[in-house]
């Protein structure tokens, strides 16, 4: 990763901008003729607190190897969002995909605050026994109880819901229950779930199926909104 970085900044000078005039967005790889970055990152800025953006140095658009292994469309790592090109089929799912990565960049600059009280993770370990008996129920090939009860993501659950369970009846099952399937592997793409899904003007479906996460997020915006107009 570090060498594709290095080569992308030396020979990528015409892909390159700053976005807010601090971040450094690089495109190594071409996104679809009908996505223009300028458009996506604007809206963002339409939905978000500028401040909430603090923690995101640069935006990387490019065909990253970890990406393809792991077959995710886009992550977020040390001040850094990453995206696959590729995968981006409108301009509306790469604002959700980069609203996504920028609330793991909030969770881990406020993790205290986000999971300190332990409530997010209570309402999440609930949903994850529920989603255990409703399996059972429909007679899906065991998986230990365990792993059902670990918040950490885990590769091994995660390719059971993908590989055994199938998102087909992993959504079926999990509607009112997760924001989407992908929610149901870790207690930190649960949060990042109902982050994405606020911000993309579902409040009231968050605050439905995910209240805890939801007040969460309401509190860091209101909190954030202060800060930003002076009132505390």
């Amino acid at each position: 990763m570090k060498e594709y970085l290095k080569r992308l900044n030396e020979n990528n000078r015409a892909g390159h901008f700053l976005w807010l005039n601090r971040i450094n967005v690089h495109s190594a790889s071409q996104l679809p003729e009908n996505i223009n970055i300028e458009n996506v990152l604007s809206d963002i800025e339409q939905r978000l607190p500028s401040s909430f953006l603090s923690n995101i140095e640069s935006i990387y658009i490019g065909d990253f190897d970890i990406l393809k292994q792991r077959d995710m469309d886009a992550m977020y790592a040390d001040g850094a969002i990453y995206i696959r090109p590729d995968r981006v089929v409108s301009e509306e799912d790469l604002v959700d995909d980069i609203i996504h990565e920028i609330s793991h960049s909030m969770e881990e600059a406020y993790a205290l605050d986000v999971y300190g009280d332990g409530q997010i993770e209570r309402e999440f370990i609930i949903k994850r026994m529920q989603l255990f008996a409703a399996l059972e129920k429909e007679s899906v090939p065991f998986f230990p109880r365990d792993y059902f009860l670990n918040t950490e993501y885990s590769e091994e659950f995660d390719d059971y819901l993908y590989r055994i369970v199938g998102y087909p009846l992993l959504t079926s099952l999990t509607i009112n229950m997760f924001a989407s399937p992908y929610g149901a592997t870790s207690l930190r793409e649960y949060f990042a779930n109902a982050f994405e899904k606020y911000f993309m003007g579902e409040h009231e479906a968050v605050k439905k199926i995910s209240p805890q996460a939801y007040k969460k997020i309401k509190e860091m915006v209101d909190r954030k909104e202060d800060e930003e107009y002076g009132n505390i």
